[in-house]
């Protein structure tokens, strides 16, 4: 008899202590796996953000070096004066191309990102048809008839506080051309003399934010060569 009731109590069940042991296993364990699933979904996250970054950057660099292509070197207005394609630095245009100038756009990123410095922007002028004969030169002259607007790309900082990059007309803005640019740098033979003197080179450095207070950034590099050369004045 006395047999008999001890292999009854060891056939009872589970102590407290053992079920409580078992169950902070088992929550440790899930709480392991939903630890690595967010994480999981975490990454990906982060991949997907840098790969539209990336396709952001390609495009604008595309919209930009089919426009730029166009462009050449020209005399200022007047002798003395910066010719075209002009590289002003952080909204800071000079006459006679000070209606292209804004305010700086603002930095986010740390002082060790090469997506931080100063930003290098652009005014240039492109051939239009403007005697209407459909071709982009004087049916007289045979000389390239350039627009009379000065076309920058600039890069502004919008209300939300995120940095855009904007293309304009006589400081008009007429397109967005990518959000959460941070920075962009077009250099010349003038601010670079390693460059060919019809080349520009363009680095665009994109940035954007995660929910953790960290800064995603990536940045893509092109050249373009201008095509046409001529004297404005």
């Amino acid at each position: 008899m006395h047999t008999l009731r001890k292999k009854r109590r060891n056939l009872g069940g589970f102590s407290l202590i053992e079920a409580l042991v078992s169950t902070f296993i088992f929550l440790a364990f899930m709480a392991a796996v939903f630890s690595a699933v967010n994480s999981s979904r975490g990454f990906a996250g982060v991949q997907d953000t840098l790969a539209k970054m990336q396709m952001d950057s390609r495009k604008v660099l595309e919209r930009i070096g089919t426009e730029l292509r166009m462009a050449g070197w020209l005399d200022g207005p007047a002798v003395g004066d910066p010719p075209l394609p002009y590289v002003f630095f952080d909204g800071n245009a000079e006459a006679p191309y000070s209606i292209c100038g804004h305010e700086p756009a603002a930095q986010h990123v740390p002082a060790t990102s090469p997506a931080f410095g100063d930003v290098r922007e652009l005014v240039f002028r492109r051939p239009v048809d403007q005697d209407g004969d459909g071709l982009l030169t004087n049916g007289t002259t045979g000389e390239v008839e350039w627009s009379p607007y000065y076309i920058a790309y600039a890069l502004i900082t919008d209300a939300g506080g995120v940095n855009t990059l904007v293309r304009t007309e006589d400081g008009v803005i007429t397109d967005i051309m990518a959000r959460y640019v941070e920075r962009i740098t077009f250099n010349t033979i003038y601010t670079d003399g390693s460059i060919a003197m019809n080349d520009i080179v363009i680095t665009i450095y994109m940035a954007k934010p995660t929910p953790r207070g960290e800064w995603l950034q990536t940045s893509m590099s092109t050249c373009i060569t201008m095509r046409n050369v001529d004297d404005a004045s």
